[in-house]
C-alpha cells in the first residue's frame, strides 16, 4: 500500500484494520462523540501516559519503545486512580469517579 499509493476505501481500511469503525457521514459526529466520551470516562492519567508512550515511541526502535511504555506504565502505580481501580477490581466492583484528574 505504501508503495503503490493506492487508494483504500473505507470498507477495505476497516477489514485490514486500518480503522476502527466506518459510519455515513450523517452519523459520523455522534459516533465520535460517543468514542470521545469512551476515551473521557477512563483514569486520565493512564490516558495521558498512554498517549505520552505512543507520541514518544512512534520513531523508535522496538526495544525504546518497550522501554518507554513500560515507564508510562510505571508512572501509572503512583497515583490514587490506579489504588482505586485496583481496589474495584479485586472487589469485583466499580472503580469510584477517578480522584486524580
Amino acid at each position: 500500500m505504501l508503495y503503490t499509493c493506492g487508494k483504500v476505501k473505507a470498507e477495505e481500511a476497516l477489514k485490514l484494520g486500518l480503522v476502527n469503525a466506518v459510519y455515513p457521514a450523517d452519523q459520523l459526529m455522534d459516533e465520535c462523540l460517543k468514542l470521545a466520551g469512551r476515551i473521557a470516562g477512563n483514569a486520565p492519567i493512564a490516558v495521558r501516559a498512554t498517549k505520552k508512550a505512543v507520541n514518544d515511541g512512534i520513531q523508535v526502535d522496538i526495544d525504546s519503545g518497550i522501554a518507554i511504555e513500560a515507564a508510562q506504565f510505571g508512572t501509572c502505580f503512583e497515583t490514587a486512580d490506579q489504588k482505586n481501580a485496583m481496589t474495584a477490581f479485586c472487589e469485583k466492583r466499580k472503580a469510584d469517579p477517578f480522584v486524580n484528574k
